[in-house]
Parts: C-alpha cells; sequence; structure tokens
C-alpha cells in the first residue's frame, strides 16, 4: 500500500519532501491531523506550527505565517509563508 507522503514548500524552496507517519496543521477552523488514506482536502492555513512525525518516528517542526494545503491519493502538499 502506498505511504502518506508530504512535501512543504517556501517561496524559497523545498523545506520537507518525504514520506511520513501524520501530518498536523493550523488550518483557518482549527488545527487539524492527516493521516494515510484521508479524503482530499484543500485548505488554507494560518499562524502556528505544522508537526510532521516521518516514517522512522523522528518528529519534526515548521513554523507558518500562512499558507495552503492540498491533500489527494496519499500526497500532502503545503505551500507556506514562514518568518526568515
Amino acid at each position: 500500500m502506498e505511504d502518506l507522503y508530504c512535501e512543504i514548500v517556501t517561496p524559497e524552496k523545498v523545506i520537507y519532501d518525504e514520506p511520513v507517519g501524520l501530518v498536523t496543521v493550523p488550518g483557518d477552523k482549527g488545527q487539524f491531523t492527516l493521516l494515510k488514506n484521508h479524503a482530499p482536502i484543500i485548505s488554507v492555513l494560518t499562524e502556528g506550527q505544522i508537526r510532521v512525525i516521518g516514517k522512522t518516528g523522528r518528529e519534526e517542526f515548521f513554523n507558518c505565517i500562512s499558507g495552503v494545503l492540498e491533500c489527494e491519493n496519499n500526497k500532502v502538499t503545503i505551500l507556506i509563508h514562514k518568518e526568515a
């Protein structure tokens, strides 16, 4: 079965591009988590932290000022503006 895959992109570069166990994001209607086989979704992101737990269990955090998320077919693409 296909893994959940996450790509996080800023205007400058790709800052994360790996398979993951889960992704938690600050959505405009509240924080939510995406797991494998999540229903397709597009969401606006607000200021907060993106939490990613990789397939190895390693937890990483990325600060987000604003952004957009799309999830479809076990691929999460996150476009964010972050502090310098």
